[in-house]
């Protein structure tokens, strides 16, 4: 568990924003992160409470009648919490984790996809399926999911991921360098690495190609320290939603002793000049934005990962 984030006028205004904001599976799940890295644990718990009771008949936490197939995987290490208390909320975790290992739509391979009725696997499922199996305890089927997701959309010459690969037709459905998604594989496997694997080699693997990608996003930051949204794309918009997922990942690594002091200065620079477009109401300005994430606007997972990113540097001490 994290030490308590300090509840100053900027955390406050980020919580206040992010708490205003319907929210998808997924955007409750890293809204859960938050208040988990930021030590508010009750909170944590409130959050799990409700994706408890909107459960659907397949065992996906936080059921909004929506196509996603992995997204409410994020839920699973709030729903564990809460279930160290409640035994609905614990039976409930275990529908849920079930749901990923043996339930939810996969193709013969055993690669997850990412939304119900398509054969589409996603760069954002890392982040949804990986830490989620591993605060579980299934590693074993967690570095699967990682390693077949990298299998399909890992670029090698780039060390960065695409975005979108359709497993039955073999083909890339969306094959940019999404900004975001490099983010949630760097965040997925940084949350997961910091939930604790035990396996030495995984976890050096995992560290390894944690800081590769890392350094691959790196080399397409902006004079002003951003990002844009399609990485090598400098006519998409810029993207202060990936800067805040990347400098979360530095952050984890530095202070959990895997990666070097420096990247805590990449962080800094990300964080700090994604933060400088809050506004006055607290929601973070120029980010890929919901529901559409094709636009500017503002989500829900800017907002949590603001907060997660202040919550990870704090830990440096």
């Amino acid at each position: 568990m994290s030490p308590n984030l300090p509840a100053t006028p900027e955390v406050r205004a980020l919580w206040r924003a992010l708490l205003t904001m319907q929210r998808y599976a997924w955007e409750q799940g890293v809204a859960s992160h938050a208040a988990i890295d930021g030590g508010d644990l009750d909170l944590a718990r409130a959050l799990a409470r409700d994706a408890v009771a909107r459960q659907d008949a397949d065992g996906q936490l936080g059921g909004m009648d929506d196509a996603g197939a992995v997204n409410s995987g994020s839920l699973l290490e709030a729903a564990l919490l809460l279930g160290e208390e409640d035994a609905a909320a614990a039976e409930a975790a275990q529908r849920q984790r079930w749901w990923l290992l043996r339930f939810s739509p996969r193709d013969d391979w055993g690669v997850l996809h990412h939304l119900k009725g398509s054969t589409e696997v996603w760069a954002d499922s890392v982040y949804m399926v990986v830490p989620a199996l591993v605060a579980a305890g299934d590693l074993a089927p967690a570095d699967m999911q990682y390693r077949m997701h990298r299998e399909q959309l890992w670029d090698e010459p780039t060390g960065l991921y695409r975005h979108r690969f359709d497993m039955a037709s073999r083909r890339f459905t969306r094959d940019a360098f999404w900004a975001s998604g490099n983010g949630w594989i760097a965040a997925g496997l940084a949350r997961a690495l910091h939930l604790g694997v035990e396996a030495e080699t995984v976890r050096s693997r995992w560290q390894a190609e944690t800081r590769a990608l890392l350094d691959a996003c790196a080399r397409f930051e902006r004079a002003d320290g951003r990002f844009h949204d399609v990485l090598d794309d400098a006519s998409s918009f810029v993207d202060g939603a990936a800067s805040l997922m990347l400098a979360y990942a530095a952050f984890t690594g530095v202070a959990d002793g895997w990666l070097p002091a420096s990247y805590a200065d990449d962080a800094a620079r990300w964080t700090d000049v994604a933060l400088s477009y809050v506004d006055g109401d607290g929601f973070v300005r120029e980010v890929c934005g919901a529901p559409g994430f094709d636009s500017p606007g503002t989500s829900a997972e800017a907002q949590a990962f603001a907060i997660m990113a202040l919550a990870a540097r704090a830990r440096l001490g």
